[in-house]
């Protein structure tokens, strides 16, 4: 996933490599708009490098969710996105902010998944102790 937001980065990085600073768009999208459309982009990225038929089978075309979730067009975007490209440093913040977001849900939800197991495995147990003591009931009442 990290690996997906450095290639995005990188190819809008070497398109505002120029000298010349970009004009703040009319309508730019919040710094931290953009930070979300990010982490959404590098999410949906994710899900298709899982799963490849997963959006398309749910009739998910993830430009055209993330412009109606987040009430924006295509201009609207790429003008935003070269913009906050042009500040190497503050793209950088951002992504770093993306980043630290994904690392902190990961954490969330690799301890839901943990709990999950873990109440499934005592789930398991206690089967087998109730069958065990139910088989040992068995044989002394028949004994």
């Amino acid at each position: 996933m990290k690996l997906n937001l450095i290639i995005i980065a990188l190819s809008f990085v070497l398109f505002s490599c120029g000298n010349k600073e970009l004009e703040k768009p009319e309508k730019l999208i919040a710094q931290e708009t953009m930070e979300k459309i990010i982490y959404d982009l590098a999410m949906l990225q994710a899900i298709k490098g899982h799963d490849a038929t997963l959006l398309p089978k749910n009739s998910i075309n993830p430009k055209t969710y993330i412009y109606q979730k987040y009430k924006v067009d295509s201009t609207q975007f790429a003008e935003s996105n070269a913009y906050y490209s042009s500040d190497i440093t503050l793209y950088k913040t951002m992504f770093d902010n993306v980043i630290e977001k994904m690392s902190i849900d990961k954490k969330v939800i690799d301890a839901k998944v943990r709990k999950d197991f873990e109440a499934k495995q005592k789930r398991k147990r206690d089967s087998i102790k109730k069958i065990n003591k139910s088989k040992k009931s068995n044989v002394i009442a028949t004994g």
